[in-house]
């Protein structure tokens, strides 16, 4: 009966606009077939790299974990598109783990074959999301493209089997950020996979902190501060939390050297140059911090930042590990008390009759009053005293302060 109908009707025409009609009607199926082809063959959604671009940025750039999806962007990748360290190239495309599904035109749970009302509303709150930030063109339910994050993807009701799908993929990640031989992190539990960390260490650019010396060597505050930084923020990922590490140096890592090599070229969070004055500098990862807090905020995550620093006393001045909150902050407060009960616990038991006398206390620095998460701000220790040194420089030493750290913020988070 169509092709009657259109015999009949082109009768009508004259021979100009029958020839006309027949190229428009084979121009149309040639880009049905192509459109046709691209649908069929683009999977996954892609995206060009931009100047600056690192893949922890691109992966936030579309709502996803840098923490648990580094590993999948690796496997969807081509390795020769990725560089030394773990860089990638400004106008190259890249593959990202958000599936692309057409859209039946009914309803997200009959497109997904799912049951679950909740699962299908994450997944829209997702696509609205990406059209708002200018991701994605159109509204699915006209464009017909359903996107859908990998650590989503199911065919059955998610619940239970969404949950094993998280863990299975986040079971190993790859965070470059942490070096050649820390990169590679296993998440052994989820006991803080609702909660979000900003892991920040003191000083960093130009500005080296504290300055000691040991054994004809100059120790600089910030290189231990942020190696103490790394080697947390590796021990939350572990325990399935989400961590943003503000100040970066994708030349070190973690680093199992006594005396760290001292350097001048780390960055904020987002390739940002740290600022060369000390209240810019401050102000400028108080804002990185508080626009990740608020982008965040529909997750419906815990907020916390954590800052370290190696405090400068005269060099006969002892200090052990202690702790400033604000003093409104009572989750503040809590947190900084029950990291001080675990490392006094775990020197009572390590170093029996040391003794330990680290404390909490309120203080007004800048970035406690003005960042929006719950914020510990931790001293490590004396950098111009003989004694701490020790507590400094050696590497197992940092990571035990690590791994105390991390057990205190978990007996915070869980009670245990």
């Amino acid at each position: 009966m169509k092709s009657k109908i259109f015999k009949f009707n082109i009768q009508h025409f004259g021979q100009k606009q029958v020839t006309a009609l027949r190229l428009l009607l084979y121009v149309s199926i040639a880009v049905f077939i192509s459109f046709y082809k691209v649908s069929a063959e683009n999977e996954f959604v892609t995206c060009k790299a931009k100047n600056g671009d690192g893949i922890s940025n691109i992966l936030i750039r579309y709502g996803l974990h840098a923490s648990g999806y580094n590993l999948d962007f690796f496997k969807i990748n081509n390795e020769k598109y990725i560089g030394k360290n773990s860089s990638i190239y400004s106008g190259r495309e890249y593959v990202l783990p958000i599936k692309i599904y057409k859209y039946n035109g009914t309803s997200i749970r009959t497109t997904l074959g799912i049951d679950d009302y909740d699962y299908a509303k994450k997944i829209q709150n997702y696509n609205l999301k990406m059209q708002r930030k200018g991701l994605k063109k159109g509204d699915y339910r006209r464009s017909m493209e359903l996107w859908v994050p990998v650590e989503l993807v199911t065919t059955n009701s998610p619940s239970d089997k969404i949950q094993k799908k998280i863990k299975a993929i986040n079971k190993n990640i790859v965070e470059p950020l942490f070096g050649e031989n820390y990169k590679n992190v296993e998440i052994i539990d989820n006991s803080l996979s609702d909660c979000i960390f900003y892991i920040v260490s003191g000083h960093g650019g130009i500005d080296p902190g504290a300055v000691g010396f040991k054994d004809g060597v100059e120790l600089h505050e910030d290189e231990y501060a942020y190696d103490v930084s790394l080697r947390l923020a590796r021990k939350l990922i572990e325990h399935g939390a989400e961590v943003y590490v503000i100040v970066q140096d994708p030349n070190d890592g973690i680093r199992d050297e006594k005396y760290l090599k001292n350097s001048f070229d780390e960055f904020h969070y987002g390739n940002v140059a740290i600022p060369t004055q000390q209240i810019e500098r401050l102000a400028q990862r108080t804002n990185i911090i508080n626009n990740l807090y608020k982008s965040n905020s529909s997750k419906g995550l815990k907020q916390y930042c954590i800052e370290t620093h190696v405090d400068s006393r005269y060099t006969g001045k002892k200090v052990d590990i202690f702790f400033y909150h604000h003093y409104s902050s009572s989750a503040g407060k809590t947190m900084a008390e029950n990291l001080k009960k675990t490392i006094k616990q775990k020197y009572d038991k390590a170093q029996p009759g040391r003794g330990y006398e680290g404390s909490v206390s309120s203080r007004n620095l800048y970035m406690i009053r003005n960042v929006i998460p719950v914020c510990v701000f931790i001293e490590i220790g004396n950098i111009q005293n003989p004694r701490d040194q020790i507590r400094i420089i050696e590497p197992n030493n940092r990571q035990a302060i690590a791994n105390w750290l991390t057990d205190g913020i978990i007996l915070t988070i869980t009670g245990k």
